[in-house]
C-alpha cells in the first residue's frame, strides 16, 4: 500500500508539469474574442529557479518561430507579471494582483529585459533574452527582480507568476493572475536554452487534463489509506 501511494505521491507533479497552454487560443486583448494571429500564440513556459535560487527562468515556447526584430506593426511584447507576497499587489489596465513586471518588446534581438517596480514607479534593465526559433529566454537575478537582502543576493523562490503576450490587439495569457510557482532544478542539471533536461521543468497553467490527473491521484491516495485503515481493523 505504501508503494502504491508513493508511487502516485510521485507522479502527480510530472502530471502537472505536463501542463501546456493550448495552440490557437490567441483573443483580442479588448473584447476577448478569437483573433486569427498566430505570431502571440504560447504553448508552454518553463519557469524554475536556477543559480540555487538567486534567479528566476523563464523560457517561452510558442507555436511559430518569433520574428526579431517584428517589423508587422507593434512590436510583440512580453510581460511576465510577479506577485512579490511581501508587498501590495497592484494592478495595471487589465492586469491585476502583481508588484513587479519583467517585460521584454521584440524591437531587437540585443534589447535588454525591462524590470518594472511597480511599488516604486521605477524600473532597471538587464540582460536581452536568448533567442532560439520558437524559444524565448528570460532569465532575471533575484536581486533585480525583489531586491537584494543583507547578502546581496536574494531568493526568487517565494515569487508567483503569470505570463501575457501581445502583438498589437492580439493576447495571450497563461494564467490570469501571478500565481504560479517557480520549478526548482537540481543543482546538477544542466540549464542552457537547448538543454534535454528542459523537457521536465515546463510549469504551465493547470489545464483541464491535469486538474482532472491530479484530482484523480488524490482520490486513490485516500482510497489506499482507508483500505489500509481497514485492513488493520479487520485482521
Amino acid at each position: 500500500m505504501r508503494r502504491s501511494a508513493v508511487a502516485v505521491l510521485v507522479l502527480v507533479p510530472l502530471l502537472v508539469a505536463a501542463a501546456r497552454d493550448p495552440r490557437g487560443d490567441v483573443t483580442s486583448c479588448d473584447v476577448g474574442a478569437a483573433v486569427a494571429d498566430p505570431s502571440a500564440d504560447l504553448v508552454s513556459v518553463d519557469a524554475f529557479a536556477d543559480e540555487l535560487g538567486t534567479a528566476a527562468v523563464w523560457r517561452l515556447h510558442f507555436a511559430e518561430p518569433v520574428p526579431v526584430p517584428d517589423r508587422a506593426g507593434a512590436p510583440l511584447r512580453i510581460d511576465v507579471l510577479i506577485r512579490d507576497p511581501r508587498l501590495p499587489a497592484m494592478s495595471v489596465g487589465d492586469e491585476h494582483g502583481m508588484n513587479r513586471i519583467v517585460r521584454w518588446d521584440d524591437t531587437a534581438s540585443d534589447r535588454p529585459l525591462e524590470v518594472v517596480w511597480l511599488d516604486h514607479a521605477a524600473h532597471v534593465s538587464f540582460n536581452p533574452p536568448v533567442i532560439e526559433g520558437r524559444t524565448i529566454e528570460l532569465r532575471v537575478p533575484g536581486r533585480i527582480l525583489l531586491g537584494e537582502a543583507e547578502n546581496g543576493t536574494e531568493s526568487v523562490r517565494r515569487a508567483r507568476w503569470s505570463v501575457v503576450v501581445r502583438d498589437g490587439a492580439a493576447c495571450d495569457r497563461l494564467g490570469d493572475r501571478p500565481m504560479l510557482r517557480l520549478r526548482e532544478l537540481p543543482s546538477s542539471t544542466p540549464t542552457g536554452p537547448s538543454s534535454p533536461a528542459s523537457i521536465h521543468t515546463v510549469y504551465g497553467g493547470l489545464g483541464p487534463f491535469a486538474l482532472g490527473a491530479i484530482a484523480a491521484a488524490a482520490a486513490l491516495v485516500v482510497a489506499l489509506a482507508i483500505a489500509a485503515v481497514w485492513r488493520r481493523r479487520t485482521t
